[in-house]
């Protein structure tokens, strides 16, 4: 299967600055003449370039709200990070009522599904001795078969609440409408371009039940004004509480829009051990340790690649950190208005009927005389150059321009220091040819020569 990615390059914005080629966590991507290129087996769609470039050369292609006017019957599906881009005057109830004013038939809010796969999980915990990681950060799951294949069977072998979600949305309205699977559009409001990617490149699974992402950035500048026209409309002396209409929002559900909501549930399910990492930079580092051995205890880690969690994502309006207060608010000021009931375990399809393999890309070469042959020019390679990673030669370490020199990809004297020992070399090898002539010349006229340069000196 070809790669399919939603982070993109916009070759005439970049300078070739290689910012985005040293923060790369799978040294995806290489320089060359002045212009940064993605290589699509090993990218993973994170959007930490997105971050890096100051010249805003990368961006996010989504789908477009006006996609749902391909179908008869379209669900949006709210992710619970989303409630954290809007202050407690707008309430859930009011959201879901604007998203079905931008064109949506129907809305279901992926937060009961969070808070039954965490159920789920608790369950399954205990029923085994391995330590497992969270598998519905797409960024994360696709990092491990990249970067970490040792640690693929430790993945959670479950769908994600979005998949979850999707499944039953479209099950629910087949049966209720009658209408075939062609004319049903579910969409996910999306925060980061993974979840973009799966879309078009299901994990675990042979297809996703999604038809579509759409940015937050997009719905929420059509959504802003809706909510900003209510607002102005409800009595001004009407509490926040009394217009929350809340009772299909489950308030565990809802944390999970931020780092540590999904952990939080395990350990009130008693269900100890386990573990919030959020942030690409942190999540290499905890596998690196499980690589090791070095997290003892951990029975499951909730990992997410976006600062904060899910709020942290690219695609956000919101900053990280406004965010996650807004989803604590809103949780904590209307507890008692959210849903305490649990969602019943058979309500959702978990399995993942392929489960996750490997991906492991960047092999030297097919054939494994061939590979074994390269990985001894590896070594040499590695020997020569000087171990600066400075990255001036378009690729992130010399560790990688080793690689790609072996591959055919790359040359030595890319490297700017192994281009100037050569330089030396030359000009060491045309002064020494400088003094010599033709065999033509007798003993005296190079002895004359030799005079003469004495005296120029």
């Amino acid at each position: 299967m070809s790669e399919i990615h939603s982070v993109l390059l916009k070759e005439e914005k970049c300078e070739g600055c290689t910012n985005c080629v040293k923060d790369c966590p799978t040294n995806a991507i290489r320089v060359h003449g002045g212009k940064a290129d993605i290589k699509d087996d090993l990218c993973i769609d994170c959007a930490e370039c997105i971050r890096t470039c100051e010249h805003n050369a990368k961006y996010i292609e989504a789908d477009r709200l006006d996609q749902i006017d391909n179908y008869k019957y379209t669900a949006a599906l709210i992710p619970p990070s989303f409630y954290g881009q809007f202050k407690e005057n707008s309430s859930p109830g009011q959201i879901m009522k604007g998203l079905k004013n931008l064109g949506f038939t129907e809305v279901y809010n992926v937060a009961r599904a969070a808070e039954a796969l965490a159920r789920r999980t608790a369950s399954f915990l205990k029923e085994r001795d391995q330590f497992y990681i969270s598998s519905s950060c797409p960024v994360v799951v696709r990092l491990v078969q990249k970067i970490y294949p040792e640690l693929v069977d430790h993945l959670l072998p479950f769908k994600s609440p979005v998949e979850m979600t999707a499944r039953k949305a479209r099950e629910e309205i087949k049966q209720e409408t009658g209408l075939s699977v062609s004319n049903i559009g579910i969409f996910f409001i999306t925060p980061c371009s993974a979840k973009l990617t799966s879309v078009k490149l299901a994990l675990g699974q042979e297809k996703s039940q999604l038809d579509g992402a759409i940015a937050v950035r997009e719905i929420y500048e059509h959504l802003y004004p809706f909510l900003q026209s209510h607002d102005r409309g409800e009595n001004e002396n009407k509490k926040r509480t009394d217009k929350l209409d809340t009772s299909f929002l489950p308030a565990a559900g809802i944390k999970w829009g931020q780092s540590g909501g999904e952990g939080d549930l395990l350990q009130n399910l008693e269900q100890p051990g386990a573990l919030t990492v959020s942030g690409l930079d942190e999540v290499r580092k905890a596998l690196d340790e499980l690589v090791r051995n070095n997290l003892t205890g951990v029975k499951y880690l909730e990992m997410v690649s976006c600062p904060q969690g899910c709020v942290g994502g690219v695609l956000n309006i919101v900053n990280p950190y406004q965010a996650k207060y807004n989803i604590r608010t809103l949780v904590r000021s209307a507890e008692e208005k959210l849903s305490v009931s649990s969602p019943e375990f058979s309500e959702y399809d978990y399995e993942l009927r392929q489960g996750f393999s490997s991906d492991q890309r960047g092999e030297l070469d097919a054939d494994m005389e061939k590979a074994l042959e390269k990985l001894a020019r590896l070594e040499e390679e590695e020997e020569v150059l000087p171990g600066l990673n400075c990255a001036s030669c378009g690729a992130p370490d010399c560790e990688t321009l080793a690689e790609d020199i072996v591959k055919g990809e790359a040359e030595r004297i890319d490297c700017i220091f192994m281009l100037r020992q050569k330089i030396q070399r030359l000009a060491e090898q045309v002064s020494n040819l400088s003094r010599e002539l033709p065999p033509v010349f007798s003993e005296e006229d190079k002895t004359a020569r030799d005079k003469s340069r004495g005296n120029n000196i």
